[in-house]
């Protein structure tokens, strides 16, 4: 009798864990920050410092004797960071599979990221991220300095006026293997971006907060949707992560 009492009371406890304060999600794979993520062919670690929706959300996939990062989010996977779960720029919740990286990156040098992108499935809905510089750390809680994202499924920065040389549907990219390259002028507060060599933002500007530490972040991250049915489901594949400091004049 004691234990099933304990039974109830345990059930009824789990079912209190929604509530009007914040959205929380029903499974949630929790790898405590331990998990690293790093190939032969990057020169950067990564971590997944919120957990995951699932042990499957990232995983190392091999086709032809290439092994690549592939990330998958579905509908209602609230991520495990401690905001995500909460109501903010204007969705109800934030949903997240995402790695960070797990060195941070010198506010006084220019970088150049490279890396291979592809987009398997999705990226049609709203503001779906899949690579960021963030700066937030302990003792300085601020927002990314950059994001590049398909909202709607047209590529976009986190700087919706920031204009675009070309505008880039992910129909133009979808399925197939993207050359993607990033330069980062700390020095002068502004960044270019490429795909396949063709550079899609000019100078584009951005700044870093006095007690940020700049980091990169890989993965999908989108605001959730509460009224949204199905699946949802968008998946990146990711490879050849490098970064290279420019040498200075």
């Amino acid at each position: 009798m004691r234990k099933f009492l304990l039974l109830i009371i345990i059930v009824f406890l789990a079912g209190c864990k929604t509530s009007s304060d914040g959205f929380s999600p029903a499974t949630y794979f929790d790898t405590g920050g331990m998990t690293s993520y790093q190939d032969s062919d990057w020169n950067i670690e990564f971590y997944d410092n919120c957990g995951l929706p699932e042990s499957s959300s990232v995983r190392w996939v091999t086709e032809e004797k290439e092994t690549f990062l592939r990330f998958t989010l579905k509908n209602k996977q609230v991520g495990g960071c401690s905001t995500d779960g909460f109501q903010r720029h204007g969705a109800p919740y934030w949903e997240r599979a995402e790695i960070k990286q797990a060195s941070t990156l010198k506010k006084d040098t220019d970088y150049t990221l490279t890396f291979r992108a592809r987009f398997m499935k999705g990226f049609i809905y709203e503001r779906e991220d899949f690579v960021q510089l963030h700066e937030s750390v302990k003792g300085c809680r601020v927002g990314p300095a950059l994001m590049f994202k398909f909202s709607n499924g047209h590529f976009t920065s986190q700087h919706w006026g920031q204009p675009l040389k070309r505008k880039v549907h992910i129909n133009e990219v979808m399925g197939k293997w993207v050359d993607v390259k990033l330069e980062v002028i700390f020095t002068e507060s502004y960044y270019n971006f490429y795909f396949n060599d063709e550079k899609i933002i000019d100078e584009g500007d951005f700044g870093v907060e006095p007690c940020g530490e700049p980091h990169f972040k890989f993965g999908i991250y989108r605001p959730g949707d509460e009224e949204a049915t199905g699946e949802r489901i968008s998946i990146l594949d990711i490879d050849k992560i490098r970064l290279v400091e420019k040498k200075k004049k």
